[in-house]
């Protein structure tokens, strides 16, 4: 029993993390970099100009994360618009959800929380290499400095992907207290480390 309150507790905590990194994210890219090129709103072309257009690397990872994880998911992939200069949004993904409601509903939240997933990887094998692989000429360090800038930058959730996200929660929620779970009765350690809960710190 203490093993499945555990894992219900690591689950909690991932789907509540993952939009909540999402959603701040989202507030300083539409709010503080909005403000600092004294931009009101996001049909501003000089914000555009920013957060699209210059960072478009970001823009490229973002919608590639929407598609992969829709992919690996069993939907079916229709369209993948990667530069688009109508509208407010740079690129987009259209996929079609396939299977029973448990998988469309798995599609949707992976789908919706990947750039954030992906984001997270992506900083993290950057920063690797920063610590790593020593020394960097000055070039590398500035093109990994601007690719972790524009990942970081894109790593947000839109409100069409907070829906889809909470649309497959249920099962979401789920999945990962069985993987979690599957891996306390192993006895390893999950990378979320709860003392109070009787984690490993």
């Amino acid at each position: 029993m203490e093993l499945i309150k555990q894992s219900a507790l690591y689950s909690l905590l991932l789907i509540i993390a993952i939009p909540l990194i999402g959603f701040v994210i989202h507030l300083l890219v539409s709010g503080l970099l909005a403000r600092l090129f004294g931009i009101i709103d996001r049909s501003g072309r000089l914000f555009l100009l920013i957060a699209n257009t210059l960072t478009f690397p970001g823009v490229m990872y973002y919608e590639l994360s929407h598609a992969l994880f829709a992919l690996i998911t069993g939907a079916k992939v229709n369209k993948i618009v990667l530069y688009n200069k109508e509208g407010d949004h740079l690129g987009y993904v259209n996929f079609s959800p396939r299977g029973n409601i448990i998988l469309r509903s798995l599609q949707l939240s992976f789908s919706a929380c990947a750039p954030v997933i992906m984001g997270l990887i992506g900083e993290c094998v950057i920063i690797h290499v920063f610590r790593t692989v020593t020394p960097l000429p000055v070039w590398g360090y500035i093109l990994l400095g601007f690719l972790l800038f524009c990942i970081i930058l894109h790593m947000d959730m839109s409100g069409a992907d907070i829906k889809g996200y909470v649309r497959g929660i249920p099962f979401f929620f789920l999945l990962f207290m069985i993987l979690f779970y599957l891996t306390l009765s192993s006895g390893a350690t999950p990378v979320i480390s709860l003392p109070f809960a009787g984690g490993q710190p």
